[in-house]
């Protein structure tokens, strides 16, 4: 695999993957701009909602079904995710419709529409997807815990917004705020495939080259301290309990970023992880329960997920907290630990297979990250990974006094008091 890398005179960055055996191309284009750079009484969930309107008509294509019709037609299918710092569009066509793909995502990021009748009729589909997520708790409960971890900052607050700001925030106001945040500098065109870089840049220059750059509205970075709150509940009448328990993690470029996945990883990576040995093998006292860690620029999240038989809850997460003191207190074995780094390093490997990971992986890095890290280095970094390091990030991040959770259930306010009492 062939990366390269070219900036335009406007600041637009376009990286390449060139994968010779494949016969299509994955293309992003990803913008810097994410409900951490909101202000969520005002404009919360504009991020997601524009992320909606783009693909509801172009200059060129000015209707949704002329765009679904145009990727259709050649076989390709199109998404986009908005996160909490950025927003990526993406189309997979065959190789030979390239600059098919180039041209409507262009279109989509430079020349929207904003029909006000459609711009209107996607408000209510917006909050009907605020509704469907309210109804699946697994979604529901990774709203109810940033606010603990990163209080009166954006990044505490949920990326679909208020269904009372999304009906009620005018046109006008969605049209300067996609203004001010897709600008050339404040974006990142990947494509990988069966391609040649020199033709994708002119492709793209082309298409965006005369896009003017600007002064882009910047992060209001996380405080030191975690909301002195211990833990948010939510009643709903559900078949099992619901239960995260959270702490602060570390942002991209932190030295312990990915000793933080290892730890993770040993946790609750997998159906030989500790967590799920323990809590769903050994005691039948859950179906899911999983580790992960998320990074942004300035901070990053550790979680643990359970989804708990409603009267073995307590015990499900009295053992999700004993599993977290364990590796801070006792030594990762070294077997142990060589199946978590070959857990992450595999992973990183067989994700190179599919262009579309290839180009999302290259947007996210130069759109959050500002710089690319081929996957070799990354791999060098998960084997270079040592019990102690293990040990000593575990000791560090999962301290007790570092942990929130999260609750759904139908009466979860026993499993609040328990949570508390097994943190003090």
């Amino acid at each position: 695999m062939k990366i390269n890398e070219t900036t335009l005179a406007n600041g637009l960055r376009i990286v390449t993957a060139e994968m010779r055996e494949s016969r299509s191309v994955a293309v992003n284009i990803a913008v810097a701009t994410g409900s951490r750079l909101e202000d969520f009484e005002v404009n919360g969930g504009v991020s997601h909602f524009l992320e909606h309107l783009l693909f509801k008509g172009t200059k060129d294509y000015p209707t949704a079904e002329a765009i679904s019709e145009a990727i259709d037609e050649v076989g390709g299918h199109n998404n986009a995710y908005t996160a909490e710092d950025m927003t990526n569009y993406f189309i997979k066509v065959p190789a030979r419709h390239t600059e098919l793909a180039l041209d409507i995502l262009a279109g989509m990021v430079t020349e929207p529409l904003f029909d006000k009748t459609e711009l209107d009729r996607e408000r209510g589909v917006v909050v009907e997807e605020m509704h469907m997520w309210q109804d699946d708790p697994q979604r529901l409960i990774s709203t109810l815990y940033p606010g603990l971890l990163f209080p009166n900052n954006p990044l505490g607050k949920d990326t679909l917004g208020t269904e009372e700001v999304i009906r009620s925030m005018p046109r006008q106001a969605i049209i300067d705020y996609f203004k001010s945040h897709y600008r050339p500098n404040n974006m990142v065109v990947s494509v990988a495939g069966k391609l040649d870089h020199e033709i994708i840049v002119a492709q793209v220059e082309a298409l965006l080259g005369d896009l003017e750059q600007g002064e882009l509205p910047g992060v209001q970075t996380v405080g030191r301290d975690s909301n002195e709150e211990l833990v948010k509940t939510y009643q709903k009448d559900t078949a099992q309990v619901h239960f995260v328990i959270v702490a602060r993690g570390y942002p991209y470029h932190h030295a312990d970023a990915t000793t933080m996945r290892v730890v993770a990883a040993i946790l609750g990576l997998g159906m030989s992880s500790r967590l799920f040995v323990e809590i769903r093998e050994r005691r039948g006292l859950a179906y899911i329960v999983a580790a992960e860690t998320t990074n942004y620029v300035d901070t990053g999240v550790f979680e643990v997920y359970a989804g708990a038989t409603i009267d073995k809850a307590g015990e499900a997460m009295e053992a999700v907290v004993a599993e977290l003191e364990r590796l801070r207190h006792e030594p990762v074995g070294e077997r142990e630990l060589k199946k978590a780094k070959e857990q992450l390093r595999s992973g990183v490997e067989m994700g190179q297979e599919s262009n579309a990971n290839v180009a999302d992986r290259l947007s996210r890095q130069l759109t959050l990250e500002g710089q690319l890290k081929s996957v070799e280095d990354t791999v060098k970094e998960i084997l270079a990974v040592t019990a102690e390091d293990v040990q000593r990030v575990a000791h560090e991040v999962l301290a007790k006094d570092h942990l929130r959770a999260a609750i759904i259930a139908p009466d979860p306010e026993p499993l609040a008091k328990l949570f508390a009492k097994l943190v003090k």
